[in-house]
């Protein structure tokens, strides 16, 4: 495909790292040259110096031949005027745009072809905090993952050692059936292994599992002790821990501590029912006057990956039960060991998988990045079409990928885990682990 990239932050520029090692041609706008330079050091692809919103300099871009366009720079209005340019001007087909203000988004009928024309948007803060909610809902997980339905979940655990039960996955997995819900795949040492009766489990193993979202907690019991998360607290009251507070705030005890004085002021007029600290968190005297160690979920939300781990680390050490951070680098979130952190949320890998759903060809429903962006898990649809290579076909006959993970089908919304001489049926959805490097295989098969 070709595809027009606006903005070389960290999003855009991941993303067309990721989208031109799959073959594509991809042509990067930003108004920074350090960052277009940053870049072209380290891939082939096409980058233009400029206004991305400018229809001359989408035009130099080749905007004319685009099959799409990604508008994902820091200004939520240069995004949508560069989706309109780009639709209006040069005729492009699919446009997503980044939108950071949720304000923007109360507006439904904003985003249309007749007034602004935008596909898709995607709402970085609005993504991590309905992620961190999920978590914080359903504890002991340490990823989740929804379907197309909403109803079907993929969850990721850490496993922890037990000396008074078996390892095997056979005994786990014996327990997951009455759940109906099955261990797909586990990662040791940042490495992805397909699941065998006779694989033995390792402390801090993360298993895969899939199940009906109503089911996770019965799941999750299964591999640790789980207790009903209640007080909160969130230090970063920007957007993510605004939206986070404010959707948590009639179920849960929440209270945010931001260090700048206007600003909560601010959280203390928008919020109810939610106990709002001007201080800094990184302050242990802060921490223990408010009770730190009777936190059940503490998370580190602010802008600053340092003051996140800082105050993260802090807190664990003093007491609270489970301890998440956002860290937006990737080599500082290696770094870090589980001990310290219990969950770490990348909201690039977050916003690359939102984009990734609706970038991808094919029959693909959904997709999620999984290991910094070296996995993904799809949802693919059956469909009927003049040109299909799968319809009336078993998973052996597909001649996938070793590397490729098949977890289930999902057909009338029911699980078929033993898949291997099942007819695949139209409307069948296929939920596959897939290395990056595989990808294309999947998008040609099902396209």
């Amino acid at each position: 495909m070709k595809i027009i990239i606006v903005g070389a932050g960290q999003v855009g520029s991941s993303l067309s790292v990721n989208l031109v090692k799959e073959g594509n041609d991809v042509t990067l706008i930003d108004k920074s040259p350090d960052l277009l330079e940053n870049i072209a050091d380290k891939i082939d692809l096409q980058t233009i110096h400029g206004n991305g919103a400018h229809p001359r300099i989408l035009e130099a871009a080749g905007a004319h031949k685009a099959d799409m366009i990604v508008a994902v720079s820091k200004s939520d209005e240069t995004n949508m005027i560069a989706c309109q340019v780009a639709y209006t001007v040069f005729g492009v087909e699919k446009k997503i745009a980044r939108i950071r203000d949720l304000e923007y988004l109360n507006y439904e009928n904003l985003f249309a072809d007749e007034s602004t024309p935008i596909d898709y948007t995607i709402s970085p803060d609005l993504i991590a905090s309905n992620y961190i909610k999920k978590l914080i809902s359903n504890q002991g997980t340490h990823q989740i993952f929804n379907f197309s339905n909403d109803e079907d979940s993929f969850i990721n655990i850490f496993y922890e050692e037990n000396n008074d039960n078996e390892n095997s996955i056979k005994h786990y997995q014996t327990s997951c059936d009455k759940f109906n819900s099955k261990i797909c795949a586990f990662i040791r040492n940042d490495k992805l292994f397909s699941i065998e009766d006779d694989d033995i489990l390792q402390a801090g193993d993360e298993l895969l599992i899939i199940c009906k979202e109503e089911n996770i907690v019965d799941v999750t019991k299964i591999f640790k002790r789980v207790k009903d998360n209640k007080r909160i607290m969130i230090t970063g009251g920007g957007n993510i821990g605004k939206h986070l507070s404010d959707s948590m705030s009639g179920n849960f005890q929440v209270k945010v501590i931001e260090k700048n004085e206007d600003r909560a002021e601010y959280l203390s007029e928008v919020l109810d029912d939610v106990t709002i600290i001007n201080a800094d968190s990184s302050n242990e005297d802060i921490l223990l006057e408010e009770n730190i160690e009777h936190m059940d979920v503490f998370c580190a939300l602010t802008n600053d990956d340092e003051a996140n781990i800082l105050s993260a680390m802090l807190a664990k050490k003093l007491g609270s039960k489970t301890v998440m951070s956002i860290i937006n680098k990737t080599s500082y979130s290696d770094l870090v060991e589980k001990q310290e952190i219990d969950i770490i949320i990348s909201p690039e890998d977050l916003t690359i998988g939102a984009l990734l759903t609706h970038i991808r060809k094919g029959s693909i429903l959904k997709a999620h990045s999984l290991m910094h962006g070296f996995l993904e898990l799809l949802e693919i649809e059956v469909r009927d079409n003049p040109d299909t290579k799968i319809l009336g076909k078993n998973i052996g006959q597909l001649n996938l990928s070793e590397n490729i993970v098949l977890c289930c089908i999902i057909r009338n919304n029911e699980f078929i885990f033993d898949s291997s001489n099942i007819l695949l049926e139209q409307s069948d959805r296929l939920v596959c682990l897939v290395n990056k490097k595989d990808v294309k295989q999947i998008e040609d098969l099902f396209e």
